[in-house]
């Protein structure tokens, strides 16, 4: 029997072809200990929700409670050839213009990874905030997010982050665990508010652009790995992102548990973020590349600034 290609994990082959890192950075860390259990896997096998479905099955634990896609059923055909137009025709993007870029540098060690953890009081207050303001924590975080990164880091301080998106349990894959992400992009200009960036997610999820993307990066099913890897190394040389903002949403973990980590990372998605809520808690991670970056003590120094632009949201309530 035919095995079914992971046409999306081909690219992260490419991608480590090129020199560029393939494995995401991810860990399940001990609230009460706070020491981190770290996963190695490549993102060519698997991405982070089916990670998470392999880490728990390994343990004989059924995972109750995740975020899906709030669909029944994948485009059809005509539907799709509109989502395509859209996405073509209607999606602006920025590029960032950063202020320093050091092409021959890769990270010493690419699974180097700074989190913090806010605590249930301030989840809490955090999440009041927003429904009061009618936007999501998602916005407002990639919305904080974008404003300290890019105004120490960009000269433009503008940028298009990629949003990933799970497709589970619409995509019907025979691997559970293999790569079912795509992706929106979401653009932040000097002037965007957290609200512009609620929208902006609502409107691409409305118009299930992610559907596209999807389909885009299926290309592979009529090209093949060899015009894969033609297009692939052509784009990284004129494509630049402000990076990757994983936002997990709120997991039913076992008690204590929660995660950290980040997307791989690359010259072309230099800047790697993950959320996550898991036993009132939430965890922000952050990873960026020395390509946009070489001084690794300045990712802490970020981290922080992020989180007390946060909490001062919080103690304003």
């Amino acid at each position: 029997m035919k095995t079914e290609i992971d046409w999306m994990g081909r690219w992260y082959d490419i991608i480590k072809e090129r020199g560029e890192n393939d494995e995401p950075t991810f860990g399940k860390l001990n609230l009460k200990t706070n020491e981190v259990e770290w996963i190695r896997f490549s993102h060519s096998k698997m991405d982070g929700v089916g990670v998470l479905n392999y880490f728990y099955n390994k343990r004989g634990i059924k995972l109750s409670k995740f975020p899906d896609l709030k669909e029944k059923s994948a485009p059809g055909i005509f539907e799709m050839l509109f989502i395509f137009f859209k996405l073509i025709f209607q999606n602006k993007k920025v590029k960032p213009k950063w202020i320093e870029t050091n092409f021959q540098l890769k990270p010493v060690d690419v699974h180097q990874l700074h989190f913090h953890v806010l605590k249930p009081e301030e989840v809490i207050k955090l999440k009041k905030y927003c429904k009061e303001n009618q936007y999501s924590l998602c916005a407002f975080i990639m919305h904080e997010a974008s404003k300290v990164f890019l105004n120490q880091l960009a000269t433009n301080q503008e940028g298009t982050w990629t949003l990933p998106v799970n497709l589970r349990p619409v995509l019907k894959r025979e691997d559970y665990n293999s790569n079912h992400s795509s992706g929106v992009l979401i653009s932040f200009r000097q002037n965007t508010t957290p609200m512009d960036i609620h929208q902006q997610i609502k409107n691409a999820l409305k118009n299930k652009v992610h559907w596209a993307v999807w389909w885009i990066h299926q290309i592979g099913r009529i090209i093949g790995i060899s015009g894969m890897r033609y297009l692939s190394n052509k784009n990284a040389k004129k494509n630049f992102w402000v990076g990757s903002f994983s936002y997990l949403g709120e997991w039913d973990l076992p008690s204590d548990e929660i995660f950290v980590g980040g997307p791989p990372g690359s010259k072309n998605f230099p800047i790697s973020v993950m959320v996550m809520i898991a036993n009132s808690h939430m965890t922000i991670s952050l990873k960026i590349h020395p390509y946009i970056c070489k001084d690794a003590s300045k990712v802490p120094e970020l981290l922080s600034q992020l989180s007390t632009e946060l909490l001062k949201k919080v103690e304003q309530i």
